[in-house]
């Protein structure tokens, strides 16, 4: 069925005129009555009738109005999501993450598109907490793989919880705990990433009301490993990290359990295109 026959008389109907829908759609009042005969031949019954007031339904275009109006809405649809896989078949997206998410999280998401979009072109940075917010704010980024911020001016989507766990060399020995206490970490050296890097860690301590004692900065997780197997010291690192390093050294939950969520930041869901919604969807869908 010819759907523009059917927003001709829907139009015509709303606006209780032809020469008045005409208007609004663009067509000359001739057009607007030829149409309209046309679909009352195709259909075998009159639609419209004329009165002092302009034109009105028939009973019988009464009756199909809602079925008619919802063809028109499942059209539309149509249409919006057929422009958003054209959005998603191309152009380029700008993604700030940390380490681990770039080892776990953005090589899923790479291949997917290199077999299903490969017109769609990756920017990858790795960054830190900070500079992905500055960069979600300013616009440089699209999106960021990130844990959920405490307060900046960008929503989160969480994906999941990760856990925070107590990393130790064989020196310092304590596998013998289940959840090692946090209280115990004060007399322990720890190696650590700068806070405005990744903050998850810093929080673990923050929640206990203590500052422990700090030998050595990095800005990377993977060397924080490395020196916890040279037994330079402890380290809070999370579960994803620790999964993709393995090595000379042990790990433990905390006690109390310490998690952080991790999701994508975006500037303004709302306002975000076709491109960076789907890929949050596949995220979502997909990562666990």
């Amino acid at each position: 069925m010819n759907t523009q026959k059917i927003r001709i008389l829907l139009s015509a109907i709303d606006n209780g005129s032809l020469t008045k829908a005409g208007s609004e759609l663009g067509y000359t009042q001739s057009y607007m009555t030829q149409t309209v005969k046309s679909f009352e031949e195709e259909i075998g019954f009159p639609l419209l009738i004329k009165t002092n007031r302009g034109v009105e339904p028939t009973n019988e275009a009464r009756t199909l109005l809602p079925s008619m109006r919802q063809l028109l809405r499942s059209e539309e649809k149509l249409e919006q999501e057929m422009a958003e896989i054209q959005g998603i078949k191309r152009g380029t997206i700008r993604i700030g993450s940390f380490v681990s998410t770039s080892v776990r999280w953005v090589p899923r998401i790479l291949e997917y598109f290199q077999n299903n979009y490969p017109e769609v072109e990756f920017q990858i940075e790795e960054l830190g907490h900070e500079e992905m917010i500055r960069g979600l704010t300013d616009g440089s980024l699209d999106i960021a793989l990130m844990s959920r911020p405490d307060k900046a001016n960008i929503d989160f989507i969480p994906v999941l919880d990760d856990p925070m766990m107590v990393v130790f060399p064989p020196k310092y020995d304590l596998s013998s705990y289940d959840y090692v206490p946090v209280e115990i970490l004060k007399d322990y050296p720890f190696i650590m990433t700068y806070r405005g890097y990744d903050v998850d860690p810093h929080r673990v301590f923050d929640a206990a009301g203590f500052t422990p004692e700090v030998k050595y900065y990095s800005r990377d997780d993977f060397a924080v490993l490395s020196m916890v197997q040279r037994g330079l010291g402890l380290a809070i690192l999370p579960e994803l990290t620790i999964e993709e390093y393995p090595g000379d050294y042990d790990f433990r939950m905390l006690d109390p359990e310490a998690y952080r969520t991790m999701g994508v930041g975006i500037r303004s869901i709302s306002e975000a295109g076709p491109l960076a919604r789907f890929i949050i969807k596949f995220i979502r869908d997909n990562i666990k």
